[in-house]
């Protein structure tokens, strides 16, 4: 008896927090939490199937040195679906450096601010590069599989998924190779890394630069391949506050890309990006990209 009465002396002599495992504190949960979800998944898809929007992507091609000519004709570097002109232009690759060049004479219009950035009709094209690499994407506004989008499944809304992270900043010079889906390997900035309690574990993510006001990750998780598209999954979070602290919302984990298009190019996970706990929140897996 005179044990148990020490030990309760003892608890309350301490704090009760002595006496109790600690457990890792959520943020706390927005009153309309629910509906700025539902509006975050409205955006995602709206984006999706705008006209410039991942579904309207028709080609990829990586420019060869010298001369690339560019139409619906054959033995074309850069090829134009068919109802295109047979000849438009040609992209010029020089020891790292690329010019465009428009024919005349086929309606065929310039962007304003890119001149290597071209339109004819509902097609656009326009130029992209990859680790040194440099190629054209094109897209045609009008593609009519860019209405046809199949909902996208998502896991039930958890907030144990919605997490604080600690931020700790990357030096300036940081960068780290990432290897893409076409198998390209090239440096990335870092921004820092975010350390998060998830599942009763402690964990660590590597975080690049997501513009102003957000750090992006790109993470995988024991759900990738299975449940969840097979190259990862990508996410945004705001950046830090004055404390060095954000929220990671695995509930906006989204598919890259690539699930939806095969002329993307989506950087892959690294290794240590790898979580080692089913992440049952975000986007389920969508299409065999």
């Amino acid at each position: 008896m005179m044990k148990i009465v020490t030990l309760v002396m003892l608890c309350f002599g301490l704090g009760a927090w002595a006496c109790k495992t600690p457990t890792a504190v959520g943020p706390e949960v927005p009153a309309d939490y629910e509906a700025q979800l539902a509006a975050w998944r409205q955006d995602r898809l709206a984006s999706l199937t705008e006209p410039a929007g991942w579904l309207s992507m028709v080609g990829l091609f990586w420019l060869k040195e010298g001369d690339n000519p560019c139409g619906s004709g054959a033995y074309q570097g850069v090829t134009l679906p068919p109802t295109a002109p047979a000849y438009v232009g040609k992209y010029t690759l020089r020891e790292g450096v690329v010019t465009c060049e428009i024919s005349t004479g086929n309606e065929v219009r310039a962007d304003s601010d890119d001149a290597c950035a071209m339109s004819w009709g509902s097609l656009r094209w326009y130029l992209l590069e990859r680790g040194g690499r440099y190629g054209v994407r094109v897209q045609d506004t009008l593609l009519p599989s860019r209405i046809r989008l199949r909902a996208i499944e998502n896991f039930p809304t958890d907030v144990s998924y919605r997490v604080v992270a600690q931020w700790e900043k990357s030096n300036t010079t940081d960068s780290v190779l990432m290897r893409n889906v076409l198998d390209m390997e090239y440096p990335v900035p870092v921004a820092g890394k975010l350390r998060f309690t998830l599942a009763n574990r402690q964990h660590e993510l590597v975080a690049l630069d997501g513009g102003p006001e957000e750090l992006f990750l790109i993470f995988s998780d024991q759900t990738t391949g299975d449940s969840t598209y097979g190259g990862g999954r990508y996410l945004y979070c705001p950046r830090p506050d004055a404390k060095g602290q954000t929220i990671i919302d695995f509930n906006r984990a989204y598919n890259p890309p690539c699930a939806f298009t095969q002329f993307a190019t989506c950087l892959l996970p690294r290794a240590e990006n790898g979580l080692p706990v089913p992440v049952l929140a975000g986007e389920k897996t969508y299409g065999d990209h």
